[in-house]
């Protein structure tokens, strides 16, 4: 059976995202039955093929619930005895599982770095392999929320809004947004930017709960809803502003990732939420976190976050130049240290050569020569690459 466990791993976590529950139910099962009766390595290379990515948030629930079983399985040693690029993207994909807007993702995300973090070897592969700030910075993050590892539990309310009646419209709300029919699913979002409007601290205050099921229709499976969800939290940016702060992370993940839509509606609403975000939000916040995705992105999605991280460089260097050269520097590095060809990226993120050369030189107007003196620490080709990129004129 091993040589079919990915075809298999394939079709059952699809039908995890089923809408009948039996179905749901029943898939995840026979997954179950898969994981306990293969190698645990062909188990976890056929979960992470084609769950933990998929667009569905039960699907990716699913499978990194049966990852987790089968990490600790394996244990940390043989885990980070592999090759590096089999090491590094296995902790790239913990670290997006970690940061996905379903809470119970983030648990077992969170949960699978716990079993590696322990191990010896862990600490010195992250420096080796991973020099990204950014991704140093996450991992930071995650490990410092290590001891309140738990499953989520329903949010307290502050005095001042624990009235029943605060409760039940909260109640409603979580109704309307997890409801099966899409039109119901659309009153729901449609409800939630009425609040906004009419009692932005409701939603301030429990911000944490109501984008745990909010962000779910940030990437709905009906293109209706889905558009819907975006064009209502492009509106309601502006209204909540550092309110958003507790699901910043989560919030530009969800967003981004609808940049690669096949939609032209959904693109140009995520689009717009990204503008609105940059034009009301805190921007020294937003390049971090802006620039932590690049490395999860591909394809449209990665152009256009590194064309908003050159216009973030613009708006915060003259205040916050440390955070730049923290953030952005990396970025670039990374991009000089693996485009081939004529700026091209392995993978499929197409050719990144315009976006990479508009940030070299939105940074090299912010920080002059100083940019080809932090370049002098990287290989030789990255300096020639770079040179090579202030010396291009845009077309």
């Amino acid at each position: 059976m091993d040589q079919e466990v990915e075809e298999i791993a394939r079709v059952l976590l699809h039908k995890t995202g089923d809408s009948s529950e039996f179905i749901q139910k029943a898939a995840d099962q026979s997954l179950g039955i898969m994981v306990r009766s293969v190698t645990p390595m062909r188990a976890m290379a056929g979960l992470m093929a084609g769950g933990v990515s998929h667009r569905n948030h039960l699907v990716r629930k699913c499978a990194a619930e049966h990852l987790l079983t089968v990490m600790e399985q394996i244990g940390a040693e043989k885990l980070l005895s592999g090759t590096r690029d089999n090491t590094e993207q296995l902790v790239q994909t913990l670290v997006k599982l970690a940061q996905d807007c379903n809470q119970d993702t983030r648990f077992y995300g969170r949960k699978m770095l716990n079993v590696l973090m322990p191990h010896p070897k862990f600490d010195g592969y992250m420096k080796q392999s991973l020099p990204s700030q950014n991704l140093r910075d996450v991992m930071a993050t995650i490990k410092s929320r290590s001891d309140i590892l738990a499953p989520a539990q329903p949010a307290v309310y502050r005095s001042s809004l624990r009235s029943v009646e605060v409760m039940e419209q909260l109640k409603e709300l979580n109704k309307l947004l997890m409801a099966k029919e899409f039109q119901t699913r659309m009153e729901g979002v449609t409800l939630l930017l009425e609040h906004c409007k009419n009692n932005p601290q409701l939603v301030s205050a429990n911000i944490i709960q109501i984008f745990d099921a909010f962000a779910l229709r940030l990437q709905d499976a009906n293109k209706k809803v889905n558009q819907h969800a975006l064009e209502a939290i492009a509106s309601m940016i502006p209204i909540l502003r550092d309110g958003l702060q507790p699901v910043m992370v989560s919030l530009v993940t969800v967003v981004t990732d609808n940049l690669n839509s096949k939609s032209s509606g959904i693109y140009t609403a995520a689009v717009r939420v990204l503008n609105t975000m940059i034009a009301n939000l805190d921007n020294v916040l937003l390049l971090q976190t802006f620039a932590s995705r690049v490395r999860f992105s591909s394809g449209r999605a990665m152009q256009d976050i590194t064309g908003h991280l050159s216009a973030l460089v613009a708006s915060v260097y003259p205040r916050k130049p440390q955070a730049v050269e923290r953030h952005i520097l990396p970025v670039l590095w990374y991009f000089l240290n693996n485009m081939i060809g004529n700026g091209v990226l392995p993978g499929r993120s197409g050719n990144v050569r315009t976006v990479v050369c508009k940030l070299a030189q939105s940074l090299h107007k912010e920080m002059g020569p100083s940019l080809e003196d932090h370049a002098s620490s990287q290989p030789q080709h990255v300096m020639k690459s770079l040179q090579d990129l202030l010396d291009m004129e845009l077309q």
